[in-house]
């Protein structure tokens, strides 16, 4: 499963994990998702059932103090932008931390957006007691 390999790129220590939810989303014309996160969750994804890749999903720097300094660029980088977006293609997943702000702008074109979204929580005990920062799930 494509969550082991994050979890594993990661180097978490975790007894097991579970899909927590699953939803289908139908998109349609002139609709959009609001911007959200997903709580009580580590992990959140979305597969692209179908799609005409003319919009995506939007991803924010969640830092507040990220804007508060922003000297002019040569050029846009990933390394360097405060917001990212993914186009929605057919067959695509796309995984992302669950605290992540993001958003799917109004849908433009005249296709259904069709998806399916899930979250993904570790099971177990997650942290270290003795760094009081350990719990149980």
């Amino acid at each position: 499963e494509v969550s082991t390999l994050v979890f594993k790129d990661k180097q978490y220590v975790y007894d097991k994990f579970e899909i927590t939810d699953m939803w289908s989303n139908i998109l349609k014309s002139g609709e959009n998702h609001r911007p959200h996160t997903h709580s009580n969750n580590i992990l959140s994804g979305v597969y692209y059932v179908e799609s005409d890749e003319a919009a995506g999903i939007q991803f924010y720097d969640p830092r507040p103090a990220a804007g508060v300094i922003n000297p002019e660029l040569k050029q846009f980088t990933k390394s360097n932008a405060t917001a990212w977006e993914l186009t929605s293609k057919t067959n695509r997943m796309i995984l992302f931390p669950a605290w992540l702000q993001h958003l799917v702008p109004i849908n433009r074109s005249n296709t259904n957006r069709i998806s399916i979204a899930f979250n993904v929580m570790l099971k177990g005990v997650v942290g270290q007691s003795t760094d009081y920062q350990s719990a149980e799930f």
